[in-house]
C-alpha cells in the first residue's frame, strides 16, 4: 500500500513538473522567409533564352456570341507551346502554341461532341490549331505599368492558314518562389472571324467573331 502511494505521489510531481515547464516555455518560432516582390515587369531584363510553356499554368479559352443572349465561353485543355525571348532584338523573339481540337471543352459533353464534328472543328481530319509568330513588337505600358505589345502571326484552323494579330500584356519575369524556376507570363488575345476558316455552322445565329484568349506562363529551358 504504501508503495502505490509513494508511485502514486512521484507522478503526480512529474506531472506538475512537465505543466510547469509547458508553461513556462518560449513558444516556437515560425521559419522566417523573406517576402514574394513579384516578377519583374520591365522586359528588357528578360534572361535571353527559348521558354517552354507550363501548362500546369496555362489555358486558352474561346468567346462567341450564342444567339444574341450572351457571350458563350469554352476553352481548349491540352495546350503547348515555346517562347523564344531576346530583348535587346525582338525580331529574334517570338512564340508558337499548339492547340489539340479534340480538347475542347464547354462543360456540356452533348455540346463538346458537336464541336469536334466535321462541320465545326473536324478533330478527326484537323487534330491541331496552331499560331506562329512571325514578329513582336512593343506598344507602350498599360495602367498598371506592364509591357504592351503585338505578335503577329499565322493561324492554322481546319486546313486554312491566315494572319492574326495578337494584343499582349506582358506581366512579369523572374524566379518562382516555387522551385525556384526561371520564368516569364503574359495574357493575350485576338478575334478572328470563323467564317474565314470555313466554320460556318449555325450562322448567323451563333456568331461569327470568336474571341481568343492565351494565359499563359513559360519555364527557361
Amino acid at each position: 500500500m504504501m508503495t502505490k502511494l509513494l508511485m502514486t505521489g512521484l507522478l503526480v510531481a512529474a506531472g506538475m513538473t512537465g505543466a510547469v515547464h509547458a508553461a513556462t516555455a518560449k513558444p516556437a518560432t515560425a521559419e522566417k522567409t523573406a517576402p514574394y516582390a513579384g516578377p519583374t515587369r520591365d522586359y528588357k531584363s528578360i534572361a535571353a533564352g527559348t521558354y517552354e510553356l507550363d501548362k500546369t499554368h496555362a489555358g486558352v479559352t474561346w468567346r462567341i456570341d450564342h444567339l444574341g443572349f450572351s457571350n458563350f465561353i469554352g476553352r481548349f485543355e491540352d495546350l503547348e507551346g515555346t517562347a523564344t525571348v531576346n530583348p535587346a532584338d525582338l525580331s529574334k523573339s517570338g512564340v508558337v502554341f499548339s492547340i489539340k481540337t479534340d480538347s475542347v471543352d464547354t462543360n456540356v459533353d452533348k455540346l463538346d461532341d458537336h464541336i469536334e464534328k466535321a462541320d465545326i472543328l473536324d478533330t478527326d481530319k484537323y487534330p491541331t490549331i496552331t499560331f506562329t509568330s512571325t514578329k513582336v513588337d512593343v506598344t507602350g505600358k498599360n495602367a498598371a505599368g506592364k509591357d504592351t505589345g503585338k505578335i503577329y502571326g499565322m493561324l492554322s484552323l481546319k486546313g486554312v492558314t491566315k494572319p492574326v494579330v495578337m494584343d499582349v500584356v506582358f506581366n512579369g519575369h523572374g524566379v518562382s518562389p516555387f522551385g525556384g524556376s526561371e520564368r516569364i507570363g503574359f495574357d493575350g488575345s485576338f478575334t478572328i472571324k470563323r467564317s474565314d476558316f470555313g466554320v460556318n455552322a449555325l450562322l448567323p445565329m451563333v456568331g461569327d467573331n470568336v474571341e481568343v484568349t492565351f494565359a499563359v506562363e513559360f519555364t527557361k529551358k
